[in-house]
């Protein structure tokens, strides 16, 4: 289920110029990130929670619900907050209404919404008054205001994160496979900004279509099987001999990114495997994995790296963590549970963050940092598929 993937949002690219800039950023990725000291809390007494508590999306929302009151859970008594419930589950929500109540209400902070198009709207209707942590990013490039933050599971930060994974790794000559929309273009174009910036080349790119024999032939097009079959052919023929064969892939290709699901995943890279490729390094994202353990059916994403979230992988909240794991119906939301954790933690600290912008909090959705524009971004960790368990492995 991936909410924060429907719709268009930004790319975010630095400056570098010259190859000793180039060097010098792949130098500070390995940097140890300094974190934020956390301090006295930023007394929040009353939080306003805008979230779809019905319709489409209301699993997504109660998810987030459960993290924020998980995190809650661990203030003391006499500084926990009071939540007020407001349900944005409705198409027909007037959010310029549900605002001028919240304007009155003696609210400290506003957590929410989570649509895009909501979080459009309030950048218009909100003064800047009442502090907001969106938990989305507006499409609206062009505008922000100084109480309103914006934060979310950008998939974006993890295109990222995984492009600097594989220039550290060495694999600078990277070739795209990615399916055939918007979401999978947004992605790979997310990589390719990152991943040249860094010196690395992007050298080919294939679309496919979620079908198993378009696939075969993506696959088989990206790693110029069919130039090779000619070569050998037409030698075949000079020779008047059948020769043993096999393909001969690009030497010059050491780095595979592939976007799509568990399910397109698990098609996709045997497919590579199967056409003499499985030693070229595998990139993707946590798109492939739902979170939930399940040794038999990840083994054919074995040895793929992504990068995801901190807390599926560490032994924090392990009871509540279990809890979803056994629920056939909400065990992938974990992801969503710990954007709610964050969003409390962020509000609790958004002031240190204004002031020390070059560290880090440390959360359970990354490293959290408060950019310019007010856009939380989130540093990952890395993992990789091994004996189809994901782990996490050293950046």
């Amino acid at each position: 289920m991936d909410i924060m993937s429907d719709d268009t949002s930004e790319i975010v690219r630095t400056e570098s110029n010259t190859s000793n800039d180039k060097q010098i950023n792949i130098d500070e990725l390995l940097i140890e990130k300094e974190t934020l000291e956390l301090v006295d809390l930023i007394p929040v007494r009353k939080i306003a929670i805008l979230l779809p508590v019905t319709g489409r999306y209301s699993k997504v929302g109660k998810a987030i619900k459960e993290g924020i009151e998980m995190e809650l859970q661990t203030f003391p008594d006499d500084v926990q907050p009071k939540l007020s419930i407001f349900d944005t589950g409705d198409n027909d929500i007037n959010i310029r209404k549900i605002y001028n109540e919240l304007a009155l209400g003696d609210f400290d902070f506003v957590i929410g919404p989570l649509k895009k198009e909501l979080i459009n709207k309030l950048i218009l209707y909100s003064s800047e008054s009442l502090p907001i942590l969106t938990l989305n990013y507006s499409s609206n490039l062009n505008k922000f205001k100084e109480k309103m933050y914006q934060f979310g599971l950008l998939p974006e930060d993890e295109a990222i994160c995984i492009a600097e994974k594989s220039i550290i790794d060495g694999n600078n000559n990277a070739s795209l496979i990615y399916p055939k929309n918007s979401w999978g273009k947004r992605i790979a174009e997310s990589f390719s900004l990152r991943y040249e910036e860094l010196g690395g080349k992007i050298i080919d790119e294939v679309i496919y279509d979620k079908d198993i024999n378009n696939i075969n032939d993506s696959v088989k097009n990206l790693l110029k099987i069919h130039e090779s079959i000619k070569r050998k052919n037409k030698i075949q023929n000079l020779l008047n001999v059948k020769l043993q064969y096999k393909p001969y892939i690009p030497s010059d290709l050491n780095t595979i990114f592939a976007v799509g699901t568990s399910k397109d995943m698990r098609l996709i890279k045997p497919q590579f495997n199967f056409n003499f490729a499985e030693n070229i390094p595998f990139y993707s994202t946590s798109h492939i994995y739902s979170g939930v353990p399940d040794k038999e059916n990840n083994k054919d994403l074995n040895d793929i790296k992504f990068c995801d979230i901190p807390w599926l992988y560490n032994a924090r909240n392990l009871l509540e963590k279990n809890i979803f794991l056994e629920n056939l119906e909400r065990r992938e939301l974990l992801r969503f549970v710990a954007l709610g954790m964050d969003s409390i933690k962020i509000i609790h600290n958004i002031e240190r963050m204004q002031i020390d912008k070059n560290k880090y909090l440390e959360g359970n959705t990354g490293y959290l940092q408060l950019d310019d524009f007010n856009k939380i971004r989130r540093d990952l960790k890395v993992i990789k598929f091994k004996n189809g368990l994901a782990r996490e492995i050293p950046f």
